[in-house]
């Protein structure tokens, strides 16, 4: 067996494995640099390779869990930490949140952050395993996620634990008390005030989570609305009730909705725009409601464009 086809193998059993071809020493690594400097594979991280057309075939969240399994596999004593157990968890899928794995250690001596590495102290650790990765427990994860990272993406943690594992109300204020003196703990506690099963995924969280931190009243989420015309109900993103009854329907657009086979069904992606054209142009028709559409995009890049399109709405503020 040449040198070529011992590396196609290994490439092989790594993809069967669900990872990426880690490069045990040196000369390993010099070797498979080689190869990625010629485009014949691609480094995901320093140690980490893949073939380009197998990862760019990858999910973003398959792609998390790829090096995160191969890590994983390397260090079968640490347990994964923050937001890389959120990804094992399946409460995060973002892939730029994930350029480096976290772990947990009640060792302080052992937190020192190396490569890709970020150790987190974590005093009475305890361990969960799921699908054969040791990680913080579900609550230890929401947590740590709350207190360390942006409210947008900590929210979007926080409510995905909510929505894909019941995690509760109770259970995690309970968790917080017991945690009071931890560093990002109000940073925490904010989260928990706003965290919500109904929202249903992960965008709707983060644009939420804007819309609370540019001083926003608070949406209602995920409610029914009739269309006058056909008499469907449809369900929009989010929702505000005026004082004098008025309603105010923010929706947030995406490629899903028009690209996403699953949810076009039969049609196709001109079908869906009309489709969502005269859901709307319907609803329009109830008096005294108001729709404006934005984007998650949008949101990041232009949150002026955005708060002047709820201003002009009447969106209602707090602060």
């Amino acid at each position: 067996m040449n040198h070529d086809q011992r590396l196609n193998e290994l490439l092989e059993q790594a993809e069967r494995a669900g990872m990426c071809l880690r490069a045990r020493n040196a000369d390993g690594r010099r070797v498979l640099r080689y190869r990625a400097e010629r485009r014949q594979l691609i480094a995901v991280r320093p140690d980490l390779f893949a073939r380009p057309a197998y990862w760019s075939a990858l999910p973003y969240a398959e792609r998390i869990l790829h090096i995160l399994r191969t890590v994983a596999a390397a260090h079968p004593d640490r347990v994964l930490a923050q937001v890389s157990a959120a990804a094992v968890w399946g409460l995060s899928e973002t892939y730029r949140l994930h350029d480096r794995v976290h772990f947990a250690t009640d060792l302080r001596s052992h937190s020192r952050d190396h490569g890709y590495f970020t150790f987190h102290h974590v005093p009475g650790l305890t361990v969960a395993v799921r699908d054969g990765l040791r990680i913080t427990t579900l609550v230890q994860t929401v947590f740590d996620c709350a207190r360390m990272m942006s409210f947008p993406q900590a929210l979007a943690i926080g409510d995905a634990a909510m929505r894909l594992h019941r995690l509760t109300d109770d259970e995690f204020g309970s968790f917080l008390d017991d945690h009071r003196g931890f560093k990002g703990i109000t940073n925490a506690r904010k989260v928990a005030r706003y965290m919500d099963a109904r929202s249903d995924n992960g965008g709707e969280s983060i644009v939420r989570a804007l819309l609370i931190e540019w001083g926003y009243a608070v949406p209602l989420l995920q409610q029914w609305i009739t269309d006058p015309v056909r008499g469907r109900r449809y369900r929009v993103d989010f929702l505000w009730i005026l004082p004098n009854g008025d309603m105010i329907v923010l929706e947030l657009d995406g490629r899903e909705k028009y690209a996403n086979p699953v949810m076009l069904g039969d049609g196709d992606g001109v079908d869906a725009l009309l489709a969502e054209k005269e859901r709307e142009d319907n609803i329009r028709l109830h008096d005294g409601i108001r729709f404006v559409r934005t984007t998650f995009l949008e949101c990041e890049r232009e949150p002026a464009t955005v708060r002047f399109k709820l201003d002009r709405a009447g969106v209602p503020r707090i602060r």
